[in-house]
Order: structure tokens, then C-alpha cells, then sequence
């Protein structure tokens, strides 16, 4: 102990309680304890740090009303406006308890987690953080954003579960999983991210939104460039649909169709699609007002490319008997 203004025993209930009253201060080792009371349960083998509590150590920070040390179990509990700083993020709850023996976190109740250097925040019911193994786990009403470095949302993930395996630098989401971008919106029942690649894989029911396109296949792989939409590879009874005419939601639709479908995008801006295996692409002509009829055509391999939105150049690649081709004018 360092610093206390008054010391005090108590015997109450056949419990021994030694309290410091008024600026603690204590030091073991490399770490520093200030608070307000520090209460030991003598015959309880507890400890309470009570009011304005701050724990300095190498690389750690902790704040809260209160802490109370368990030193049977081995377990400390911190609650009340409670406020965990590390070197790499900092964690907001309202309770955190730390296990020794399984050198595990968990931080309960209005949980926030900010990484400054990944420029990410995540929030949640409940996160479990296990230091050994590098892996956490969030439920609870999970959301994940990401901003760029003018603090704009680039991304927003919501899952029903997050996992985190850091070692791997890869996160998995699982149940009603819904990711957005500005002009990107993609949903399934699991995605898995992989940051150092930039690739997100999603599978169960997986469907993408960008702008005018939807795209849905059994399963789809997202890759991106500083955040932003580059690539999508669709695999297994890919679809893609998109309306003709924006002006006339619904009435004609675009659709492609394939077992394997590769979508380019510049610009956040689709320029070119690649189909395979049972290709098929029906296409609707309008010039200014007018409809002019449907372009369908199928092959081994179809390649399309856009421009401003608009298909600019068809490919047709097949054996002469499989590929196929008619113009279907307006009824």
C-alpha cells in the first residue's frame, strides 16, 4: 500500500472486513491501483475496490466503479461504466470479468470495441475473448462497421453471431448475416471474411444487391480492393437479374444464368461478366422510350460487357451446335 486516509476493521456477521477509506493508492509490481475504498473479506479471501477505480499495468488499462477480486477462483469483476484499454483497441461494458486460470475476458452489457488502427468498431450484447488462443466470440445483436480515415461507413456487418479467429485474421458470421456498403447489400446464413485477402465467401442462400444487379448462386465469393467491391465469383446455379429500364422497375428484366459467374466492377460500377457451363443470357433492347424486343442466347460461354450500365458487347463462346441465339421482337 501506498497511500490511504483512514484504515479501519469491522467484524459484521462473523465476517472480518479491513477497509482503506480516501485515496488509495497500492503498487505490486508494475501495476498501479487507485480508488476511492479498498475492501478486504478477510474470512471471504475477496476483495472490493470501490469507487473511481483505475488499474494501470504494462499495456492495460482499466477503468470502472467498482472491482472485486476473487482470489480462490482465481476471477475479477469490474462493473459500472467500465473501460478496458489495450495497446491494439479499447473496450467499452458494463461489466467485464477475467478469468486467470483460463486467461479469458468476458464483457457483458452494452459491450463496445474500438480498434483505432483497423478503424473499426464493434458492438454487441456479450464478447468472449480468449488470450491463448487468440479467438472471440460476440453475440447478442452483434454489428461490425468499418469507416475509412475521414470517419465515413464503408462497411456494416450483422449477424446473429461473430467469431473471431485472429490468428488467421478471419472472421465468421453466422445466422440472418447482412453486410452493407454504400452501393453493395449482401445477405446468406454464413459469410466468412478473410482480411488479409480482402475475400468474403458466402454460403447459405447467399444473394448480392449492387445497384440495378442481384445477384444469387449456391455460393458466392466477394473480393474487394480498400474496401471496395472488385470482384464477385458465383458458384452453382448462379442468377443474375437486373431491370432494363430503371424507369420501369420490374416490367422487363435482364437475367443471366450459368454454373459459374465472374462479375467485374470498376469504380464501384459493374464492366464486364463472365458466364460458364450452361450459359444463358436474355437481354431487353429500348432506345429512349421504345421497346424493342429481347436478345436471348445460350453457349458453353458467354462474356458481356457494359458500359454506363448498358451491355455494349456480347461474346458467344461454344461448339456450333450448342450455342444458340434469337431475337424475341415485342408481342
Amino acid at each position: 500500500m501506498i497511500h490511504a486516509d483512514v484504515l479501519r476493521r469491522q467484524d459484521v456477521d462473523e465476517r472480518v472486513i479491513q477497509s482503506l477509506e480516501g485515496n488509495v493508492e497500492f503498487r505490486q509490481g508494475e501495476t498501479s491501483i487507485f480508488c476511492d475504498i479498498a475492501r478486504q473479506f478477510i474470512t471471504e479471501n475477496k476483495y472490493a475496490l470501490i469507487g473511481h477505480v483505475r488499474i494501470y499495468d504494462v499495456g492495460q488499462t482499466l477503468l470502472a466503479d467498482t472491482v472485486v477480486i476473487y482470489e480462490a477462483e482465481r476471477k475479477q469483476v469490474a462493473s459500472g461504466h467500465v473501460v478496458s484499454i489495450a495497446d491494439q483497441d479499447t473496450t467499452f461494458a458494463d461489466r467485464i470479468t477475467y478469468f486467470d486460470a483460463e486467461d479469458k475476458l468476458i464483457s457483458e452489457g452494452h459491450v463496445r470495441i474500438v480498434k483505432p488502427d483497423d478503424m473499426t468498431e464493434l458492438t454487441a450484447g456479450v464478447a468472449v475473448y480468449q488470450r491463448n488462443d487468440n479467438y472471440g466470440k460476440v453475440w447478442d445483436s452483434p454489428v461490425w462497421i468499418q469507416f475509412d480515415s475521414l470517419g465515413a461507413e464503408v462497411t456494416r456487418i450483422i449477424a446473429d453471431t461473430l467469431e473471431m479467429f485472429r490468428k488467421e485474421n478471419r472472421t465468421l458470421a453466422s445466422g440472418n448475416v447482412k453486410i452493407t456498403q454504400p452501393t453493395v447489400m449482401a445477405t446468406c446464413g454464413e459469410a466468412e471474411f478473410w482480411r488479409d485477402d480482402e475475400k468474403i465467401v458466402l454460403l447459405y442462400d447467399p444473394h448480392v444487391e449492387q445497384t440495378n444487379q442481384r445477384i444469387a448462386g449456391d455460393t458466392l465469393q466477394l473480393y474487394l480492393e480498400d474496401s471496395r467491391l472488385r470482384k464477385v465469383i458465383v458458384r452453382g446455379e448462379a442468377v443474375a437479374v437486373s431491370d432494363a429500364d430503371s424507369l420501369q422497375k420490374g416490367r422487363w428484366e435482364n437475367k443471366l444464368t450459368g454454373q459459374l459467374m465472374v462479375f467485374y466492377f470498376s469504380e464501384q460500377k459493374l464492366h464486364k461478366v463472365v458466364i460458364e457451363n450452361q450459359a444463358t443470357s436474355l437481354y431487353h433492347v429500348i432506345e429512349g422510350e421504345e421497346y424493342k424486343g429481347a436478345n436471348e442466347v445460350s453457349g458453353d460461354r458467354i462474356v458481356i460487357e457494359f458500359e454506363n450500365g448498358k451491355a455494349r458487347k456480347v461474346v458467344v463462346q461454344s461448339d456450333p451446335d450448342v450455342a444458340r441465339g434469337k431475337f424475341l421482337p415485342p408481342n
